[in-house]
């Protein structure tokens, strides 16, 4: 049985005359007839009989009516829905996002973009940056905003943005006043840092045995604010992007841009090369191509 047959049939029996429904559909008579008579001689039943110059259907033939419809429209609304996806109007993709990043740079985005585009859906995994990654290495995100690692040249990626990072030191630390400081000047003093999860923790970690130390590790986190209370109350320092407390002060707390390795914050936008992104990640990724948040680069370094 093909669509064709049916669409014919349905015709007929909402014309009551194969002649009409020959006009209707710009067929010949002739092929119309030979198209029912394969479709019953298909199904083994008789679907039309004539009376009163009309044809009128079986119980078989009202039988399949009833189904016809039905499918008809499955067929139509899954055409048109292809048809939308291949306009890139409708689908869905799994984007993988830190709440960090979600919270200094998509409050605007996502919105924006679902405002614009209704008819997609965005499946956000939310998690640190060095679980994400391993999402885009297994393939089970289609996009995702990461920093730049050893790993980034295992994917495609492009630049999202490069942001400071700043040292969070209590108000009364012999160095808060200070225009700039290196990680090797906090040596003395307790750390609250993401967790293992996060790629920052082991930047931070990196910086730390670079500069010469092994940190002394007051908390391992994955909430941005625990970290800042801490610091907040004099128990600790932090290592965070500018943007976090550009986006949310807490008092007390100084903020002092890094100088050395840890001085930049660099974030992409990164998917597995070989899996096939969806049209509508597609989307999404031209979307925010086009709205990228300004670098924050120290003058020297523009």
């Amino acid at each position: 049985m093909e669509i064709k047959q049916l669409k014919y049939f349905l015709e007929i029996a909402q014309a009551g005359s194969f002649s009409r429904a020959a006009e209707k559909l710009s067929v010949s008579q002739p092929a119309l007839s030979v198209a029912m008579k394969k479709l019953e001689e298909e199904l083994g039943v008789q679907l039309f009989y004539t009376f009163d110059r009309r044809q009128k259907l079986t119980d078989e033939g009202s039988c399949l009516l009833t189904g016809a419809k039905r499918l008809l429209d499955v067929y139509q609304e899954t055409i048109e829905n292809v048809t939308a996806i291949s306009r890139a109007e409708k689908g869905s993709f799994v984007l993988g996002l830190s709440p960090l990043f979600g919270f200094c740079f998509f409050g605007d985005l996502i919105p924006n973009f679902s405002r614009d585009f209704p008819n997609i859906q965005i499946h956000i995994i939310e998690d640190g940056a060095n679980r994400i990654d391993d999402a885009v290495a297994n393939g089970d995100v289609d996009l995702a905003v990461t920093l730049i690692t050893d790993r980034t040249p295992s994917f495609d990626s492009c630049h999202f943005t490069t942001q400071r990072n700043v040292a969070l030191l209590h108000k009364s630390h012999p160095l808060a006043n200070a225009q700039t400081i290196t990680v090797a000047e906090l040596k003395n003093d307790a750390f609250a840092i993401f967790n293992q999860d996060f790629i920052l923790n082991r930047q931070i970690m990196s910086a730390c045995r670079v500069a010469g130390f092994q940190p002394k590790i007051a908390l391992l986190s994955s909430q941005w604010d625990f970290m800042a209370e801490l610091v907040s109350r004099n128990r600790a320092v932090s290592i965070l992007p500018k943007p976090v407390l550009d986006k949310h002060p807490t008092p007390n707390v100084c903020c002092v841009p890094l100088t050395d390795s840890m001085k930049y914050w660099d974030i992409v936008l990164a998917w597995n090369k070989q899996k096939y992104m969806p049209k509508a990640c597609r989307l999404f990724l031209e979307y925010v191509k086009s709205n990228l948040p300004p670098d924050d680069l120290w003058p020297e370094d523009m």
